[in-house]
């Protein structure tokens, strides 16, 4: 039997969830792992694009990118496979970030010293 095997491709366009969006961050000072979800989003006519509303829903707090996930999905946070496959990742480099030391923000790349 002959599987078909596809070259994987970044979508050129983003769909927000229409559940939310959120914030993801480390506070250094509890040492862990902060997660905002914002509520709903809205289409904003003046803009003519879609926001989001900005009204703080749910804190969730953590050191393990699988129990925030875990807890993320449990309260029906994601409505989009894509937007939970986004969270995922940004959860696991927060977790890096968090265990090495290293600096973490959201959407950009985690830079990792090279030892010489």
């Amino acid at each position: 039997m002959k599987v078909e095997t596809i070259p994987a491709e970044k979508d050129q366009k983003m769909v927000k969830d229409p559940a939310g969006f959120f914030v993801v961050f480390i506070d250094k000072e509890r040492d862990e792992i902060v997660v905002e979800f914002y509520e709903g989003v809205v289409k904003d006519e003046k803009k003519g694009k879609k926001v989001g509303t900005g009204k703080l829903g749910l804190v969730v707090c953590g050191t393990d990118a699988e129990a925030l996930c875990h807890t993320i999905a449990r309260e029906e946070l994601v409505s989009r496979f894509e937007h939970a496959a986004y969270l995922g990742r940004e959860l696991q480099k927060a977790e890096l970030a968090l265990e090495y030391g290293l600096d973490y923000e959201q959407d950009e790349d985690i830079v990792f010293k090279k030892k010489r």
